[in-house]
């Protein structure tokens, strides 16, 4: 597992209030020059965890508050991202939730889990990929749960046979499916793209969905800093800190091209009106 010695620029981690975000904010602080954290709650209601944070470490922390259950927030979240730093050396996408008991529809018209777990980190991601630095990575957090389902996209928020489980394996299996889209498209340029599965780690997110079980959320936080520095192709997916391939799902022409069309349909508003600020 690769970390020593590794020190970074500018690191920007969503999901840094709680669970392995918490957990690899903490070790971040401590290896960053910049750090800036983004959680759903206004800054007055992650006191606490900041303080912490900021106590791990000699980093430079920055807090931005971001809701992603509105993209809109999202389009701020970016705005505000860029008047802090000019470049950007390691962007994690960690920000995620569980699947609801019952399903949720978000003021956007989409369903919740997909949206926090896989359109909005997308989003915020095509707004920052203009500030990332030569060298920079893109870390995505999925999860080996995107095995556990296939594409459906004819009901891709899941309006008929709603489950908790089913909404976050098909988030996470369109994370994964869109992390290795994203290093296609980035292929030009001096960046790589990993995505990983951190494990099960005890946290609030795994403790909603399948009680108190898992390793503590530090051993997650060390798998995404060993894909954050892996001598890995772009485009690689980790389980156990070892590139696998992901599902046939993920690879699939058909569903990539398909995910592909959904993500430019539902995010092209978004990405447009954060490209005007």
């Amino acid at each position: 597992m690769k970390t020593a010695g590794q020190r970074f620029g500018t690191v920007v981690l969503t999901g840094a209030t709680s669970g392995i975000g918490e957990a690899t904010a903490h070790r971040l602080a401590a290896i960053s020059e910049t750090l800036i954290v983004l959680g759903p709650e206004p800054e007055e209601g992650a006191r606490r965890v900041l303080t912490q944070i900021r106590g791990a470490g000699p980093a430079e922390v920055h807090y931005v508050g971001a809701d992603f259950t509105h993209l809109s927030d999202v389009v701020e979240a970016a705005r505000w991202i860029r008047s802090l730093v000019s470049t950007i050396d390691l962007l994690i996408n960690d920000a995620g939730v569980p699947g609801a008991a019952q399903r949720v529809v978000t003021m956007d018209g989409f369903e919740r889990t997909l949206q926090v777990n896989a359109l909005a980190p997308a989003l915020l991601t095509r707004l920052l990929v203009p500030s990332l630095a030569e060298g920079a990575r893109i870390v995505n957090v999925g999860s080996s749960a995107h095995r556990l389902e296939r594409f459906h996209f004819d009901d891709i928020d899941l309006e008929h046979g709603y489950s908790p489980v089913a909404a976050y394996a098909r988030a996470k299996l369109a994370m994964v499916t869109w992390s290795s889209l994203l290093a296609e498209e980035l292929r030009s340029m001096p960046v790589s793209v990993v995505a990983l599965c951190p494990g099960l780690n005890d946290t609030p997110l795994s403790a909603a969905m399948t009680g108190r079980i898992g390793g503590p959320p530090a051993r997650g936080a060390a798998r995404v800093l060993h894909a954050a520095v892996a001598d890995v192709r772009s485009g690689s997916y980790l389980e156990d800190d070892h590139v696998v391939s992901p599902s046939a799902d993920a690879t699939d022409p058909s569903n990539r091209k398909q995910l592909t069309a959904l993500y430019w349909d539902r995010l092209l508003r978004f990405a447009a009106a954060g490209r005007e600020r």
